[in-house]
């Protein structure tokens, strides 16, 4: 078999999640990508990044691995054994301040980066690569980028973000450039789908729901020590604090439950939702966990819970901490919307609040138990292999 190589554009910064676990959908396809028999190397097209972010985040400089190519302000560094990043530090970060996210919009599109990529692509002797985008920041690559096969993945709608509301328009913009320029998309709910067909006219969409990293999700390793000591049952939640979480929910859900623990374990994105939810002695926030932790917790809860807000406030996506529940075992109870309406064979999907407090009483799962291997990454690979050059 002749294997093809890959030009990734991901979403988030190589350095988030080398920092953090490589936890999201788009890194996660990366290395199942990586794994697949009909891939031969892929180059992944790292953020934009000023030594300002990196100060800010406190980022290393350098990535992990070994820096094979390097010009200016720009590097490509071997990661793993056939996944190579390049990588874009630039001098603009007064820009980058004032410019907020249209920063990455011109970034991406610079020319040296452009055709640092190529090089790249020389350097590690690419042969007609296909080309898969994952970011929506990074559009004007589709057009720039000499590559006869196309796919952007359109997951979660971007428009519908409240962090990104003062960048509509640009948004609007890259989504109908790439209807033009990568014409074949890919997207993680049927709603997302029906909205982007209507709203953009993609030549053809296809839908490639989230999936799960079966091999450690399956069992418990150890209770973690912070959880220790916390009385059970617990009801859990694994995922950013975020505007979608239900406030009002939780807050009904953990009065009139005093009896259980409700854990939440992710990261704070949104300090007003956080200070929404009454901190009352059975709410536990344990912070952010390495994914390679991340596990144990998921494991050590009684119930998963996913208090999410629906209606307009979701925004079409596809969770992908359900599928990790699912694979424990234990019972999951979620309001109905943001891609858990596809899952009632699997997910207790509730009406109202009273539906939600009820679930909560009876910790014992009689839903049907979700198939590892039809949800795991490297069956998404498959498809995304097809739909790129099928």
């Amino acid at each position: 078999m002749q294997k093809r190589d890959l030009i990734i554009v991901p979403f988030h910064d190589w350095r988030k999640s080398e920092r953090e676990g490589f936890r999201t959908r788009d890194v996660h396809f990366i290395n199942a990508l990586a794994k697949h028999p009909s891939v031969g190397k892929i180059l992944v097209i790292n953020r934009p990044c000023t030594w300002l972010e990196l100060r800010v985040k406190k980022f290393d400089k350098d990535l992990s691995g070994d820096k094979i190519l390097s010009k200016g302000n720009f590097e490509l560094t071997q990661v793993a054994d056939n996944i190579f990043v390049s990588d874009f530090m630039s001098g603009r970060f007064v820009q980058q301040i004032l410019q907020r996210n249209r920063w990455f919009f011109k970034m991406y599109a610079h020319e040296s980066y452009v055709q640092f990529i190529e090089a790249c692509t020389q350097k590690l002797r690419f042969s007609a690569p296909g080309l898969l985008i994952q970011n929506i920041f990074a559009f004007q690559l589709a057009s720039k980028l000499p590559v006869e096969n196309k796919l952007f993945d359109a997951w979660d709608n971007f428009v519908k973000f409240p962090a990104y509301k003062e960048f509509t328009a640009d948004l609007t913009h890259a989504y109908s450039q790439l209807a033009i320029h990568a014409p074949h998309w890919i997207t993680n709910s049927l709603e997302n789908k029906n909205l982007f067909l209507q709203e953009y006219g993609p030549e053809r969409i296809n839908v490639i729901k989230n999936g799960v990293k079966a091999n450690i999700f399956s069992k418990i390793q150890s209770i973690p020590d912070d959880m220790m000591d916390i009385p059970r049952p617990i009801a859990g939640f694994g995922g950013k604090i975020s505007y979608l979480l239900n406030t009002e929910l939780i807050n009904l859900i953990s009065r009139e439950n005093p009896n259980i623990s409700f854990v939440f374990v992710g990261q704070i994105l949104d300090k007003t939702t956080y200070n929404k939810i009454e901190k009352t002695p059975n709410v536990h926030f344990l912070g952010d966990k390495h994914y390679s932790d991340y596990p144990n917790y998921v494991n050590s809860f009684d119930i998963c819970i996913v208090p999410y807000r629906i209606g307009k406030d979701q925004h079409g996506g596809d969770s992908i901490k359900v599928y990790e529940y699912l694979l424990t075992g234990k019972k999951v109870v979620g309001t109905n919307g943001n891609g858990l309406q596809d899952l009632t064979d699997y997910v207790y999907v509730v009406e109202s609040p009273a539906e939600f407090s009820k679930e909560l009483q009876d910790p014992i799962n009689r839903k049907q138990l979700v198939d590892p291997e039809e949800h795991s990454w490297d069956k998404k690979a498959d498809l995304i292999i097809d739909h790129l050059f099928g």
